[in-house]
């Protein structure tokens, strides 16, 4: 706003010669700015100023202002003027839908486990099916499922509607991730097609990243099925075998694999859509802001950098930690809080231990243990994040206000995690708080790719 009535100011003065560059008169511009803020920028009349300027800089034919330096005391602020182009911006919103379509199909997934519904379908068709819609549709489906292990061992007396429910959710979920494939596939092919957006694809050269992204959710889609028939056939992987008289149930391994599958490609359609969003060189303008700063700056930034990759780092190791927890039911096992059944570390580890071959099972199956690990990568996580947060709010007016932001918010839901996690275990897992748990996760997730997307600034200082 500033830069316009300047501009309109030296118009109307008739200063002759090439637009003025701000940074060299920075000292010209303070002073105008003392002089007329007491009678142009006072706030409440700052919009019908702004909009009346509109008008006048069309008339002057006054170019898009460049990269601001303005001197504010012993601190120098940066401003970066440069825009995203129309053909990014649609990319990266496409790409950021999708992203959130995603987000809701891993939450539609927990509710999917948590209700138990995950095998209420034994066939898998690429193409996918209609949900039945006669009596005697519904009663062919319900036939094949009481031929499983879960219902012989676990549902034997469910009747005809409680079946619906389950066969339902599970069959929602599945076209849900048939519907995201088409999200993905039919706005791309039409971006192809469009010269300005395919340019963009090429120009950012995120082909090969889109092609990944693609080919990730096809995959996911087979690694689903893959985790299911294991509760349908009572199997594992990497030939071990299940006791007989474990309950029905998907093997934990498939399952981390298939939550691991969606929280990669989650991660990616974010980091994408992230980087076709920021402005050109924005890193670059605020690295050089930092660098003005000094050393203790630059060395600030690459701190937070640091953080931050650990904590990112962090956040998805417990994610798949989680991933065994709900595998193997370890929440229904441990209700107490901070203690284990009265101990910080539970006997059921070592009474378990001898009981998988070869050892390292216990580290995925032995559900003392496996409750125990998730407990202490948690605890390491909110000790990360929250020491992120205390390096980012020692740079308030030297950081980007990115990085201060996107701390403060990763903060806020690590903490609120944490609670949900701990009232999820001690009110013995219900669906409500497992699916705000698993949605919490992949929030926490976000935040850490977004936070450290920020911090991108310190690759750029020296």
């Amino acid at each position: 706003y500033y830069y316009y009535y300047y501009c309109l100011l030296f118009k109307v003065l008739n200063v002759h010669g090439e637009w003025f560059q701000l940074n060299s008169c920075a000292v010209v511009l303070i002073m105008l700015r003392a002089v007329t803020s007491c009678t142009l920028s006072a706030w409440r009349f700052r919009a019908p100023i702004q909009t009346k300027t509109s008008s006048l800089v069309k008339w002057a034919k006054i170019p898009k202002p460049p990269g601001i330096t303005l001197l504010r005391g012993n601190a120098t602020t940066t401003i970066t003027t440069a825009t995203v182009d129309n053909g990014s911006r649609l990319v990266g919103y496409w790409l950021g839908g999708v992203a959130g379509a995603v987000f809701g199909m891993v939450a539609v997934g927990g509710y999917t486990r948590l209700t138990r519904s995950g095998l209420s379908m034994t066939e898998w068709r690429p193409q996918g099916s209609k949900l039945p819609s006669t009596v005697e549709e519904w009663q062919v489906e319900f036939d094949k499922y009481k031929k499983t292990p879960e219902y012989l061992k676990l549902n034997r007396g469910m009747n005809l509607e409680e079946f619906k429910s389950i066969y339902f959710w599970e069959w929602f979920h599945r076209m849900y991730g048939r519907s995201i494939g088409l999200l993905f596939a039919l706005p791309l092919a039409a971006f192809l097609a469009k010269k300005n957006t395919r340019d963009v694809i090429r120009s950012k050269k995120i082909g090969p990243r889109l092609a990944l992204m693609f080919g990730l959710g096809g995959l996911q889609g087979l690694i689903g099925w893959w985790m299911v028939k294991s509760g349908l056939e009572h199997t594992h992987v990497l030939g071990f075998e299940r006791p007989e008289h474990d309950m029905p149930r998907v093997s934990p391994y498939r399952l981390v694999t298939h939550l691991s599958f969606a929280f990669v490609t989650y991660g990616l359609l974010s980091w994408t859509a992230m980087d076709l969003l920021s402005p050109p060189d924005w890193a670059k303008t605020q690295a050089r802001g930092i660098m003005e700063k000094g050393a203790q700056a630059v060395r600030s930034i690459k701190n937070v950098r640091i953080a931050a990759i650990a904590s990112c780092s962090l956040a998805g190791l417990t994610v798949l930690s989680g991933g065994f927890v709900a595998g193997n039911l370890a929440g229904l096992a441990y209700n107490d809080w901070p203690w284990m059944a009265g101990k910080f570390v539970p006997d059921g580890i070592a009474e378990g231990w001898d009981f998988y071959k070869p050892a390292v099972r216990n580290i995925f199956e032995n559900v003392a243990l496996v409750q125990f690990d998730h407990r202490i990568l948690a605890y390491t996580t909110m000790t990360m994040i929250t020491g992120t947060f205390f390096l980012a709010q020692r740079g308030k007016g030297v950081f980007p206000r990115a990085v201060v932001l996107r701390s403060n918010l990763l903060m806020g839901a690590i903490w609120a995690q944490a609670t949900i996690g701990v009232a999820t275990i001690m009110w013995y897992v219900p669906v409500s708080l497992g699916v705000l748990h698993q949605a919490g996760a992949l929030t926490v997730w976000t935040l850490s790719l977004w936070l450290l997307h920020a911090t991108k600034v310190a690759k750029f200082v020296k």
